[in-house]
């Protein structure tokens, strides 16, 4: 009888089946009411992976005598964790993926999917909260809250560079020449030309419009005009005397400074706009005189006399740098004492001066400067120009 009690005892303290959670240890305590202080397991355990579910016959020996066979279940039924982020971002930008949009993810088994509940509609700015679900290899799923913080960009680019010019019937302008946008926000925006209404073989003034668009969608125009001039006869030279130049004789200016800038390239922006400048200022003899001369006629004078005012200097550096495709603008002095030109240059992502010009008041190289830098001869309209670099 005492054996019989005995056994029944036992067996009704046994638990023959048991659930752990996946990634918890296997004790003998999980398949006893109360666990024998002897009870052990007769099956070797270290070959079962516990932080993968599935089923497992185990052999277990207690008091003393018996040895009886149990069913293990690990399962996994803990949804993955993860912590939402802020992110800041354009209404007019893609929306990220769900999975950019959490931190610290983890799941024992592995997370399957991370996706928003309901896709977010960035389009009208403000903060957005917004829900995304985390789904586990065994299917647990759980629920994080991020949040979009969304700007909105209705300011338009401003178009620089823009001008009025003349030119001979028959010629073909470079109406992109020093002309480019800039953005509050984008950082490179592309300027189209219609010139549809342009003639050149017809003498008149024509209307050209510049279109800059950022990112957004927003959209700024700017208008010049063209003054086409009827072509000038040909002057025949009297007797054996030779023919003047013309003042047309500039115009194979483009292949002069093209063909230099080539020479002068460095392998960043700022290395070949450096050999620009110091070219131009060990190159040109400075001659102070009235020579209102602009454009490609100032940097035919520079690049072929080799002389000239500020003017030529600023002009000179200017096609090079077009042709460096490093973008630039003409500086003048304001207020106006005597008149002054130099330049400022796009490099390292902001607008700095530069000045290749040698005069008594500053016979060096001015390059990569900032407005605070800049002498009492170097005043300027600052509104006039997009905003430059602070250091």
């Amino acid at each position: 009888m005492t054996v019989l009690f005995s056994m029944r005892d036992s067996r009704s303290n046994l638990i023959r089946e048991a659930v752990i959670e996946a990634g918890s240890p296997i004790t003998v305590e999980s398949f006893f009411r109360k666990a024998p202080e002897e009870a052990s397991f007769i099956t070797d355990l270290s070959s079962i992976d516990t932080s993968v579910p599935s089923v497992y016959k185990l052999i277990l020996h207690y008091d003393l005598v018996f040895t009886e066979t149990v069913t293990l279940h690990i399962e996994d039924t803990v949804a993955p964790k993860a912590d939402g982020v802020t992110r800041v971002i354009r209404s007019y930008e893609d929306i990220p993926q769900a999975s950019e949009m959490v931190e610290n993810a983890y799941d024992l088994s592995g997370i399957s999917s991370i996706e928003y509940v309901n896709e977010p509609d960035i389009s009208n700015g403000g903060i957005i909260y917004t829900p995304i679900r985390l789904t586990d290899s065994y299917g647990n799923s759980s629920t994080v809250q991020a949040r979009f913080v969304v700007t909105t960009d209705t300011t338009p680019p401003v178009i620089f560079g823009v001008s009025d010019s003349t030119m001979e019937q028959g010629q073909s302008p470079d109406l992109t020449a020093g002309v480019y946008a800039t953005d509050n926000i984008s950082k490179i925006v592309p300027v189209r030309v219609d010139a549809s209404k342009l003639d050149i073989t017809r003498p008149g003034t024509y209307e050209i419009t510049y279109i800059a668009k950022d990112d957004a969608g927003n959209e700024a125009t700017a208008k010049s005009y063209v003054t086409v001039t009827k072509k000038a006869a040909a002057k025949k030279p009297a007797g054996k005397k030779k023919a003047k130049k013309t003042s047309g004789s500039y115009k194979n200016v483009d292949a002069i400074a093209a063909k230099l800038a080539k020479q002068l390239k460095r392998g960043s922006n700022v290395e070949t706009a450096r050999a620009i400048f110091k070219w131009v200022h060990k190159n040109i003899h400075y001659v102070h005189n009235a020579s209102k001369l602009t454009g490609k006629r100032a940097a035919y004078q520079g690049l072929t006399k080799r002389t000239g005012n500020c003017r030529v200097y600023a002009y000179t550096c200017q096609i090079l740098l077009n042709k460096a495709g490093i973008r630039n603008m003409i500086v003048s002095r304001y207020p106006v004492t005597t008149r002054h030109f130099w330049n400022l240059v796009y490099m390292d992502g902001g607008w700095y001066h530069c000045d290749a010009t040698p005069f008594r008041d500053h016979p060096k190289l001015y390059f990569k400067l900032t407005d605070a830098q800049l002498d009492y001869h170097h005043r300027f309209k600052k509104n006039k120009y997009p905003a430059r670099a602070t250091k």
